[in-house]
């Protein structure tokens, strides 16, 4: 099969675009590693263009934030590109060549495409075009695909949320107003009955991300206070345990009442500062929660 990854160069002309329309697409909600980006609408379908014959998606239902998905299919003959684009969500589209003839259907070929798919992507159904392309540049009818798309954010009363770019280990720490520390190895800001089952105003991490650099495709760790949390102060710091061969990790902090963002702090991390969590990490910041409404600020 032909690699998906040679020059687009010609795919410049087969869809009618200039270079100037080209840009990085760093910003979309989807980006595909293997395609080119131009801005501008999704092509209009053209009579006698190519269509997208066969598409081939494993799990229509994931979460916001996941990398490296693979969509393919087959494009009937005549067809040079595939298009790609969120509807009513991007600001463009994607070009990816077609690969080899595809040896079940004569004249036919195969694609794939590999799509990074943003954290911010909005939660719901959401619609991905497709549509195949000939040499003259003309496309063919669109295909359309609804996608599942489940939030990264757990539901709770306050969830106290540690995101980051790179595969690298962060671990978030919570101290709670009685003093007790929330980490990967104590997931529990206050502790446990005699049965197992947290006390009240407990919150509890979700999850040990990217642990020993084993990449999960979530690089996201949250605290979730289910009811109201302990009343007090709480002070934030993150530690970097394993820098995982990257040179520097960007974080952000997020804390959230009811779904409602009501404080962010942006961090950065350098791999020097990757301890194997023996330090005290980076302080981000501090919040208190009241005790009258439950609710944190």
């Amino acid at each position: 099969m032909q690699t998906l990854g040679w020059c687009l160069l010609p795919v410049l002309a087969l869809c009618g675009c200039s270079s100037e329309s080209a840009g990085s697409g760093l910003g979309e909600p989807m980006r595909v590693s293997n395609g080119q980006f131009f801005s501008g609408s999704f092509p209009a379908a053209h009579p006698g263009g190519p269509e997208v014959s066969q598409l081939n998606i494993r799990n229509t239902e994931f979460l916001a934030g996941t990398p490296s998905k693979s969509v393919s299919g087959v494009a009937a003959a005549g067809a040079q590109s595939i298009a790609l684009s969120l509807q009513d969500l991007s600001s463009g589209y994607w070009i990816v060549p077609v690969g080899a003839p595809d040896p079940q259907t004569p004249g036919s070929f195969v694609w794939g495409a590999s799509c990074d798919f943003s954290r911010d992507l909005p939660a719901g159904f959401q619609n991905l075009l497709l549509a195949a392309s000939d040499e003259q540049g003309n496309f063919g009818p669109r295909t359309t695909q609804k996608l599942n798309i489940k939030s990264l954010m757990p539901t709770g009363h306050v969830v106290a949320a540690l995101t980051w770019g790179v595969d690298a280990d962060l671990d978030l720490h919570v101290v709670s107003p009685s003093g007790k520390e929330l980490s990967s190895k104590h997931p529990n800001t206050i502790g446990s009955d005699e049965s197992g089952m947290p006390l009240p105003g407990s919150g509890l991490l979700d999850r040990d991300s990217l642990a020993g650099c084993v990449p999960d495709g979530e690089r996201t760790e949250n605290v979730v206070w289910t009811d109201a949390p302990e009343p007090g102060f709480y002070s934030v710091r993150v530690n970097l345990f394993n820098a995982c061969s990257k040179p520097s990790v960007t974080f952000k902090f997020s804390l959230y009442v009811d779904g409602q963002s009501v404080l962010e702090r942006n961090g950065r991390l350098l791999d020097i500062d990757a301890d194997g969590g023996a330090g005290p990490g980076l302080f981000v910041t501090e919040f208190t929660c009241d005790e009258g409404t439950g609710t944190c600020s």
